[in-house]
Formats: structure tokens, sequence, C-alpha cells
């Protein structure tokens, strides 16, 4: 992992004061707009590097919910418990090119199976593998696991936030495919904990922390306590990279060139493996989906710092 030093961090600080100083055109889920006071013009970064060293700048203690950047870290977990050869055979691995919520993806292929864990099919076919004997205990689970991973056992989800979602696409994908047998079970086991995730809370901060184990191999930066295996981790930085940025993941793979996951709260973990990780959150977006200003301050870093895993 690499070492941050003062040059880094005042680089870190100046590329947010420079996005600050720009009008961020963009939309915001209704919901959001309707929940706590986010400020579509705020900016906030953290980075960690080797030995828990990190650096932020702008509004990196704000909070806001993961959305999908939490399907990263069901995924992780659904792989530890079940292994790539069981989740796989349940949902894909390549881009669908079609928006995040499509349920179109699901009549490409194999009739049901979702194209990969990113969009939301696919993550609630992840979460629903999850080990657990029902839906409570399989968020629970989860939750448990995104604690340890961020250092934080105070982390929980917003119940105001999981209340505003709108739930009927998701009820919809999760029926279609119930309805071809690649899920089996009741919506409040299968289908509800994966809900209730994409609105679990932490701020940039945390997030660069689990970021950084991603980029450490799946071992805790600060302890060296290995919490994810390293075949997860390489599985799910493929994925990040390949499908992380909704349809808008082969321009950032060209732009910037790191596995990313982003979620419409306006957050992206992004991560540089073996150097550093990065926690973003930017909530105007763009028309994919994705943090109009998160884009821009890791096209700026990469560049900088030479980030891209081809560079």
């Amino acid at each position: 992992m690499e070492r941050i030093d003062e040059t880094m961090a005042t680089y870190l600080s100046q590329v947010v004061v420079a996005e600050l100083q720009q009008h961020h055109e963009g939309s915001m889920p209704a919901f959001q707009e309707g929940v706590g006071d986010t400020d579509r013009e705020s900016v906030g970064i953290s980075m960690l590097g080797a030995e828990g060293q990190s650096a932020q700048a702008g509004s990196a203690e704000q909070p806001f919910p993961l959305e999908s950047a939490s399907k990263v870290l069901s995924l992780a977990l659904a792989l530890e418990d079940r292994g790539p050869e069981a989740l796989f055979r349940c949902v894909g691995r390549e881009p669908s090119g079609d928006p995040y919520h499509s349920i179109a993806t699901l009549e490409e292929g194999e009739m049901g199976i979702p194209s990969n864990p990113m969009i939301n099919a696919g993550a609630i076919v992840a979460t629903s593998m999850i080990e657990a004997r029902d839906g409570e205990q399989r968020f629970q689970r989860l939750l448990d696991f995104i604690r340890r991973l961020a250092a934080n056992p105070a982390i929980d989800y917003n119940r105001e936030m999981y209340e505003a979602e709108d739930k009927d696409l998701n009820r919809a994908l999760f029926y279609y495919m119930r309805n071809h047998d690649v899920v089996e079970g009741s919506e409040e086991d299968l289908l509800v904990p994966y809900l209730k995730q994409t609105s679990i809370e932490m701020n940039c901060i945390e997030l660069s922390r689990v970021a950084a184990v991603l980029a450490n191999r799946g071992r805790d930066p600060v302890s060296g306590e290995t919490l994810i295996s390293e075949a997860t981790v390489r599985t799910v930085l493929t994925l990040m990279f390949t499908t992380g940025m909704y349809d808008e993941s082969g321009k950032f793979a060209v732009d910037v060139g790191i596995p990313a996951k982003s979620g419409i709260s306006g957050c992206i973990m992004a991560v540089v493996p073996g150097r550093l990780g990065f926690g973003l959150i930017g909530p105007a977006l763009d028309d994919s989906g994705n943090s109009v200003a998160g884009v821009r301050i890791l096209e700026r870093l990469s560049q900088r710092w030479r980030l891209g895993v081809f560079a």
C-alpha cells in the first residue's frame, strides 16, 4: 500500500477546492431531496493508504446512503459464503449496456438471469445468496460485515431513507426472477435485506477504509487481519472495473482506469489495487447516475498520480 505524504494531501485539497468552484449540473433522486438536508453542491473525499494513513478534503464527514455502492459488499459476502461457482449460476458477469434498474436485461440471454451483480437485479440475487435462516439475519450479517470493513460498529441503515425509496421496480425485478426460478423464497427474506442495504449510511472516511481493504487484497490496512479472501477480492475488483459505473463503465475505465462503484446518493468507492482506497461524495448526478464531481475528481487524481491499472 502507498504511503500518503504531505504533497499528496495538499494536492487532494487543491482539487476539491477547484471542484467546489464548479456549478454541478445534474439530477438528484427525488427520495433523497425529501430526506435530510443534502447540498447538491457539496463535495467530499477521503483516501487511505499504508498503515491506515489518510487524507481528507471537503465534506468528508458528511454521512450518505451507500445505495448501489453497497452491491460490492453484498457480492463479496455472497462469494465468501457460497463461492463463485454457485453464485454465477444465478447471475452473469457481463456488462449490460442498459440502465441499472432495467427489466429488459432479464429478458436477454438466459431468461431471468441478470447480466451482472452491479445492476439491481443482479444485486438482489447476490444478497439473496448470503447464508441466513431469514431476511432479518441475512441483513444483520451483511451489516456486521460492512461494520468490520469500515472499522465502525455504529454504522447502521437510515430508516427514513429506506421508507422513502421507491420499492416497486425492485419488486418487479424480484418477482420476474422468482417466476423463472432464479431466486426462491419470500420478498421478506430475500428482497427486503437488499432494500435495507442500499440505505446503510457512512461517510467518505469510512468508505475509503472499505476501499483500502479491497486495495490491500482483503486485509485490514491497519491491523493486517484478513477480512476478505484474495480470490473474492480479485473477482469483485474485476466486476467493479467492467460494470461498476452503470452504463458509463467503459468510458470510466478509459478515462480514469481504476475499479470503482457508484451509488445514486452521489457516492463513489474507488480502489487502486496495492496502493490506495478512495471514498467520495458529490450528490449531483450525470445522466448515467454517477457523481459529476466524483468522476471529475478521480480523473484528475488518476492523471496526476498515474493511478490507472494500465498506467
